[in-house]
């Protein structure tokens, strides 16, 4: 498997949320009843509370924000460790601060169009330093520009991926951990790379399939069916609880066991592919999938 695509990282520790925080200044608002004009004046004018703190945040050394390079350019993705700091980041990018509760089962979520006041601010001293005079016209004009001082962010959690122990995979716990964080982050900007290749190409299924494939080859180099079926919760029996329930309508719930064969199958066949020609890059087989899927739901 050759590893073309290149997992850079950028920052670590407490320097992540901090880093994040100069860029998106919301997340200095704790979550809190009340909090909504705090937050919007922070997210919509860049303006954070006076005397504002963090704290909220425990961070881990091991929290990291690193993009990820891609057939469809660079995805930046933020990994928290502690879920207490995932969810309260949640509650405020997803939000507006409220303290909403967030569902165990949400693992990683992807954010389009954030407002970026890093991107303003840059924006705003090139303009000064080449001699320019009138900075809220020129940002009127830069902010008409598509996608103009916005940030796509992934933002994963730690854990188990699929909430599958380590004792049901073919490695031990001190490998597992690591592993999930991998195989979640490049699912996640699996579904990013489709998103921008092929918009209106959604397939509910066949996403989380091809996201899983694209998951597993980057984190361990090698598609493993079975492995994959535990994280969908399908045999050849039919369906055995995991994540493919969440995925179908009611009418493809009705005949789950029948539906949960076919994708088993499928798994299979995808992994017979892969050892056909091992020497496969994730994203561009990633690409290859969804341009010729297997199943059509």
């Amino acid at each position: 498997m050759r590893m073309d695509e290149r997992t850079d990282k950028k920052l670590c520790g407490r320097a992540v949320i901090e880093a994040l925080a100069v860029r998106f200044p919301q997340l200095y608002v704790a979550p809190a009843e009340g909090a909504l004009e705090a937050y919007k004046l922070a997210a919509g004018r860049g303006i954070a509370p006076k005397g504002a703190t963090l704290d909220h945040f425990t961070s881990s050394e091991r929290d990291e924000l690193v993009t990820v390079e891609t057939p469809a350019g660079p995805v930046e993705v933020v990994c928290l460790t502690n879920r207490h700091d995932f969810e309260t980041f949640l509650q405020i990018i997803g939000h507006k601060s409220a303290p909403e509760p967030i569902a165990r089962t949400v693992g990683a979520i992807t954010y389009r169009g954030l407002p970026d006041w890093g991107k303003v601010r840059a924006a705003h001293l090139s303009y000064m330093t080449s001699g320019g005079s009138d900075w809220a016209s020129e940002f009127r004009r830069l902010a008409r520009e598509e996608g103009a001082f916005k940030a796509e962010l992934v933002v994963i959690s730690e854990g188990p991926y699929s909430n599958v122990p380590a004792s049901e995979t073919p490695y031990d716990e001190e490998a597992w951990l690591p592993i999930s964080r991998d195989i979640r982050l490049h699912h996640e900007c699996a579904h990013v790379v489709c998103r921008r290749v092929m918009p209106d190409d959604v397939l509910p299924v066949w996403d989380e399939i091809t996201a899983d494939v694209t998951g597993l080859l980057c984190a361990t180099g090698t598609y493993d069916a079975a492995l994959a079926a535990r994280f969908l919760g399908v045999s050849d029996q039919g369906f055995d609880g995991g994540r493919l329930s969440e995925y179908l309508n009611e009418e493809q719930l009705a005949h789950i066991d029948t539906v949960a064969a076919d994708v088993y199958g499928t798994l299979v066949e995808i992994e017979r592919d892969l050892g056909a020609d091992g020497d496969r890059v994730p994203f561009d087989y990633l690409l290859e999938l969804k341009r010729n899927p297997l199943i059509s739901f």
